[in-house]
């Protein structure tokens, strides 16, 4: 008897670390119905896309990536495409019906049915199996995940959903509400990979500040990075903390071993009039004894945050606030957003609407704020010592990596002057030098 050929499948995983959380638990289910998972740029029967659905940019690059899976497919260069995640979520009954040639159309939950239907999808004359959102998701250490990162980082999402209720964010609607994973299961998950190699480890959620609140008044947030700090990592990085629940008791558990003093605070806005109508606490003067209480007791410590410009009615003077902010605390990462309109949130029934030029200028107007404050930054870096991470051949001469002041993919990367040999063992390195977000050092 002729062997049969073994289903292949390739990934596109768009969005936030999340969603790479997802794509590789997917994946691990899959192969464990012997489907072998191949690279994007092999061919492959299935290509499945994990797409995001949270504000407009990301849902435009996700439909574009999914016209191009079905223009492939009607080219006869893939064989079936499968379209899941928060776009398809959010939209379930409009895209089914826009993408009637995906053969698979899915949304964030039921992922052990995906993958059956997947599995068995050219045996069954039922070629469209429909999307019924049955339960929840919500993974554990049981499950085995395929790793799509380089071979020394990973991310483990330690929640599922969001309590939050900010006016302009559709993530409740698409997640549902928050469920915390049990802290033993994160800790066997993170020994695992541990044991595989892996240095660097970056826990993920919607709000990590609220880990363990769903199931008891405290955030049992310290109370993980205890356990997971006597494991050994090189660093863990903790992101997403929302500012207004942080506590001493959470700054203090960044000083557990090989925790990274990384505080990722996404503000959103420093205005009190617009913190109000956005459902968010602090202001300008709260967030900023924030900062400074962290930098009190973490010399070394880097502040991340994104802050949202144009929001219905923020002002001249609103804006005037935000940028003062940014100029005065310096905070070290900023990523900017202008207000992008979501159906079904509070927001979106705001009046006073600013003008998209508006927004445009006063996003460049922030942003050169934090170019300065970068590379301020960078300079005092200058000279300094720094565990390096490497990530592969910058080119033959040198290799790109992250120090760790460098989350994944949002803070620019490091270059040093020593060939990639394959090996992604963390070492260190003496800052030379930067350009822009582009760090220069050389091995120590």
């Amino acid at each position: 008897m002729e062997e049969q050929k073994q289903t292949t499948v390739s990934f596109v995983s768009l969005g936030c670390f999340k969603n790479i959380v997802d794509t590789e638990v997917l994946g691990g289910i899959l192969e464990k119905k012997n489907i072998r998972i191949v690279s994007p740029y092999e061919q492959a029967d299935w290509v499945v896309i994990n797409t995001c659905g949270f504000i407009r940019d990301a849902k435009d690059e996700s439909l574009d990536e999914i016209f191009l899976a079905l223009d492939k497919k009607d080219k006869g260069e893939i064989k079936h495409v499968a379209v899941f995640g928060c776009l398809m979520q959010r939209y379930y009954d409009d895209l089914k019906t826009t993408f009637k040639n995906a053969d698979v159309i899915w949304g964030v939950n039921d992922l052990e049915e995906l993958a059956d239907v997947m599995a068995n999808y050219d045996k069954t004359g039922d070629q469209k199996k429909e999307y019924t959102d049955k339960k929840l998701f919500l993974y554990n250490h049981t499950y085995k995940r395929i790793i799509t990162t380089t071979p020394n980082v990973t991310f483990i999402k330690i929640s599922e959903g969001c309590n939050m209720k900010c006016s302009f964010c559709a993530i409740p609607l698409i997640r549902g509400p928050y469920r915390s994973r049990k802290i033993d299961s994160i800790v066997q998950e993170a020994a695992k990979y541990k044991s595989l190699g892996i240095q660097e480890l970056n826990l993920v959620s919607q709000n990590s500040t609220y880990f363990g609140k769903d199931r008891g008044e405290k955030s049992e947030l310290p109370q993980l990075l205890k356990e997971l700090s006597k494991l050994g990592f090189n660093g863990i990085r903790v992101l997403y903390l929302m500012p207004e629940e942080v506590t001493d008791e959470i700054i203090d558990a960044f000083f557990y071993r090989s925790i990274i003093p990384y505080f990722d605070l996404p503000f959103q806005h420093v205005s009190s009039n617009l913190l109000k109508w956005m459902n968010r606490g602090g202001g300008f003067r709260e967030n900023a004894e924030l900062i400074q209480k962290i930098r009190k007791k973490f010399k070394d410590a880097v502040i991340r945050t994104t802050f949202i410009v144009g929001f219905p009615g923020e002002t001249d003077e609103d804006f005037r606030q935000l940028l003062e902010f940014a100029r005065g605390t310096g905070i070290e990462r900023i990523g900017v957003f202008g207000y992008s309109e979501e159906e079904n949130t509070e927001a979106f029934s705001l009046e006073d609407k600013v003008a998209p030029e508006i927004i445009e200028e006063r996003k460049g107007r922030l942003m050169d704020v934090s170019d300065v404050n970068i590379e301020k930054y960078n300079q005092k870096l200058i000279g300094s010592l720094q565990d390096f991470l490497p990530l592969g051949a910058w080119d033959n001469n040198s290799t790109i990596g992250r120090i760790k002041s460098q989350a994944p993919d949002t803070d620019g990367l490091t270059r040093v002057n020593v060939p990639f040999a394959d090996d992604y063992t963390m070492y260190r390195v003496t800052i030379t030098g930067f350009d822009y977000e582009l760090l220069f050092g050389l091995k120590a």
